[in-house]
């Protein structure tokens, strides 16, 4: 494909996800209370003091605001399986025929994979809040008082992080599929790569309880076994 045609296949994908994303915001526009009262839950024990259990915000543009990017990151979840249908859209035109198949799992299996992340991320919330504002670290002289943006940025980051980084074995076996990499150099550098999800996930999971972050660290290198295999199988 000429480079003009391959710019734009990339503007009309980046409308239809934009566009995907915009429309699926407007639903979310409308469950902001609900998804902000799940994202609170896990702080609420450490704002009754003073806040009542809620969020504050201190400048009259904070709440228009901050519905806008719950709304956004809400219809970018809704709208995940059609971006990553024009993602794969844009990139198949340089794949063989044989490979072309693969839309449907590449789609089913990056949407799964980040449910899981993000589900993983709401289990693990409470004890990273734990470590980092409980009483363990607060003391007695010291409260929380959580602001609006603040709390929200670190909550959506959060869930986004772990779905994003859920979706390595997809991109690893779309990098496999067009030959950037193989079976063998993914074997080679195993070690390397477990030392790097351990630090990744001692990263994501910001607390001391242990069994979490080698949970996510056995789960997220399973997966990275998983892709030797299926590489191996592929190239069959």
């Amino acid at each position: 494909m000429p480079l003009l045609e391959h710019l734009e296949e990339l503007r009309t994908r980046l409308v239809w996800v934009i566009g995907s994303v915009t429309v699926a915001g407007i639903g979310g526009w409308f469950v902001f209370d609900e998804v902000v009262d799940r994202l609170l839950e896990p702080a609420r024990p450490y704002l009754r003091d003073l806040s009542g259990g809620k969020l504050i915000f201190t400048s009259p543009l904070e709440a228009f605001t901050l519905r806008f990017k719950v709304a956004l990151y809400v219809g970018f979840a809704i709208a995940f399986p059609l971006v990553l249908f024009h993602v794969w859209r844009f990139v198949s035109p340089g794949l063989r025929r044989t490979e072309k198949r693969y839309a449907v799992p590449f789609v089913l299996s990056g949407l799964l994979l980040f449910a899981v992340g993000v589900s993983f991320a709401l289990y693990t919330m409470p004890q990273a809040l734990r470590f980092l504002i409980g009483p363990e670290i607060t003391g007695d002289s010291v409260t929380p008082l959580l602001g609006a943006k603040a709390y929200l940025d670190f909550a959506l980051l959060y869930l986004a992080g772990f779905g994003l980084a859920f979706e390595f074995p997809v991109a690893l076996m779309f990098l496999s599929l067009i030959g950037a990499v193989n079976s063998k150099q993914m074997a080679k550098y195993r070690r390397h790569v477990f030392m790097g999800i351990a630090v990744a996930s001692a990263f994501l999971t910001p607390s001391v309880d242990w069994l979490t972050m080698t949970v996510l660290t056995v789960a997220l290198y399973v997966l990275y076994e998983s892709c030797i295999w299926l590489s191996r199988l592929l190239r069959r």
